[in-house]
């Protein structure tokens, strides 16, 4: 599946790259969704009690209840995230671990200054996995010229980047790092002998050093967090300030025993061929803090149906929802099972709020997304559309204890066909604070009004609407 040697072929223009893609379709068809229904009924017979890792040992299970009770003193929320957490569990074969810290980093500035801040202390390895990767600027030194340091100090640099979404970075990158020490792999490489699997990309964006800290979310190695610049491929949409747009997104900076279970992830993604001496790549892990967190892999190659665990996984925590749900997404283009968990949650009394972009590089997925307001509203779902910002984060929180953040987005790609990490937290601590974000995004938002939805032009209608036959393919 992977190739290390040679570098992909790197087009001129993402506009050839999105070709590739389209072409693709052709060849790999839409996204291979799982049954959510029969997949969620099977998993649950198969569920064990839940597991918990800590520092020092695993937690017998009586130890296991009385951790899991401190998190919330709301005895309905508690009973469904326990059931929640077993089926999670056995959707993404990893323990829930304890003694984390999990420090919210939002918005890419904010990412690349703690991202500076860690490869400066790095001293065994670097790992880097990314789907665009670029020599971006963390605040005074350039990734590459940093990464550079850290090679002639001896410390070890091994890259995974997406051939489709690193196509415009500059191949002197990449050799640079190279010459120096540095190891690659490219996900997918681009050649007429892989074409079919060309639409399976490595979403992924996760950063580890030295085995002991990791950092993982929507936020790419991109430049376009710095330079407010113009949208990717070929957005149309006449917005003000199109060209001079903020990317709004979220990340997480983690430190403890979970980080381990990133490493892994990491390195299930390395290229055979070119093996690594993986000595010091699991160092012994203390305790760094209280948090509970969970990471769910999902693979690019699909071929049963909990072979998307985040996506059931989601679904199922949305099914459990007691009180509120709310989810950012850069791309909303719900599945019919996602779509429906939505609403039956907020049919049984939960409230339910969205906040989705108001433009994006992705015009198609913007009609996509706008053809399923009407349903949604129709069962008292807020939704809100944000302004002056390309929202990039992917995020959702329940019932003020359990959130998850990371890099998949609530549409057809994530569930059927990128890879993708995503990281769940328990707890108030960072509940609250992604609470406290939304409010404050949502006052940079405009709320969608049912009337004032109905009243939009016919041609709006139809153009939304006659979307929805490529909606598999976003």
């Amino acid at each position: 599946m992977l190739t290390v040697d040679a570098m992909p072929t790197h087009f001129c223009t993402r506009l050839l790259s999105a070709c590739l893609c389209m072409t693709s379709l052709w060849l790999s068809g839409c996204a291979t969704i799982p049954d959510a229904k029969q997949a969620l009924s099977e998993i649950k017979t198969q569920t064990q009690p839940v597991t918990v890792v800590t520092a020092k040992q695993t937690l017998p299970p009586g130890k296991v209840d009385q951790a899991l009770k401190k998190l919330t003193s709301d005895e309905s929320i508690r009973t469904s995230l326990a059931e929640h957490l077993r089926v999670e569990q056995a959707l993404s074969g990893n323990s829930l671990y304890a003694d984390n810290k999990v420090t919210m980093l939002f918005n890419g500035e904010l990412t690349f200054s703690h991202m500076r801040q860690a490869l400066e202390k790095a001293q065994q390895h670097i790992h880097l996995e990314y789907f665009t990767f670029e020599d971006v600027d963390l605040g005074g030194i350039t990734l590459q010229a940093l990464l550079l340091e850290k090679l002639a100090q001896g410390v070890s640099v091994h890259l995974i980047y997406d051939a489709i979404g690193s196509a415009d970075t500059p191949p002197a990158l990449f050799d640079h790092l190279k010459a120096a020490g540095a190891k690659i792999t490219v996900f997918h490489p681009v050649q007429a002998s892989s074409l079919a699997s060309i639409n399976q990309r490595d979403h992924r964006k996760i950063m580890v050093v030295d085995g002991k800290l990791a950092i993982v979310g929507g936020v790419n190695l991109s430049k376009t967090y710095q330079s407010k610049g113009s949208l990717r491929f070929f957005s149309k949409q006449k917005l003000p300030d199109l060209q001079q747009a903020n990317w709004r997104d979220t990340d997480i900076m983690i430190t403890g025993p979970v980080v381990a279970n990133i490493q892994q992830a990491f390195l299930a993604h390395w290229d055979a061929a070119q093996p690594l001496d993986t000595r010091g790549f699991f160092p012994t892990l203390t305790k760094q803090g209280g948090q509970f967190v969970r990471v769910i892999t999902t693979p690019a190659s699909k071929r049963k149906n909990t072979d998307s665990p985040y996506y059931l996984a989601l679904i199922a925590a949305i099914q459990n929802a007691q009180h509120h749900i709310i989810l950012n997404s850069a791309y909303f283009v719900p599945t019919s099972a996602q779509e429906e968990a939505l609403v039956n949650a907020a049919d049984r009394g939960v409230q339910v709020s969205l906040l989705v972009p108001s433009f994006s590089d992705s015009t198609l997925s913007m009609h996509v997304q706008r053809s399923h307001y009407s349903h949604l509203l129709k069962h008292g779902i807020a939704i809100y559309e944000m302004q002056d910002q390309v929202l990039h984060a992917k995020m959702v929180s329940i019932d003020g204890v359990w959130s998850v953040i990371g890099s998949s987005n609530f549409d057809y790609r994530s569930a059927g066909i990128n890879a993708e990490i995503d990281v769940v937290i328990l707890g108030n601590d960072t509940a609250s604070l992604l609470e406290s974000r939304f409010e404050q995004d949502v006052k940079n938002a405009e709320k969608i009004e049912w009337q004032q939805w109905q009243e939009r032009p016919l041609w709006q209608k139809i153009k939304q609407q006659s979307s929805r036959m490529f909606e598999g393919m976003l």
